[in-house]
């Protein structure tokens, strides 16, 4: 089984958010990098890299460019 980056976040809570995603999208996902995510979400030079198994790299892509695209609540009030 070999991890795969499907994408790279510079904020632990951003990172946690990305796998949480990915995750009900039933598509596996750890975040790796120089450190582990903290308790508190803090932007970090180093980036997180999420990680999926590589046969999950496309379905992964393609549940981030869904979610990238899906409007927000606020958006509604326009």
């Amino acid at each position: 089984m070999e991890l795969v980056t499907v994408t790279t976040v510079s904020d632990s809570g951003l990172a946690n958010i990305v796998v949480g995603v990915l995750e009900q999208a039933g598509v596996d996902a750890v975040v790796g990098g120089p450190g582990t995510p903290d308790v508190y979400p803090m932007p970090s030079v180093h980036p997180f890299h999420i990680l999926v198994n590589e046969k999950d790299l496309s379905r992964a892509r393609d549940v981030l460019a869904q979610y990238e695209t899906t409007p927000d609540d606020a958006d509604d009030d326009l």
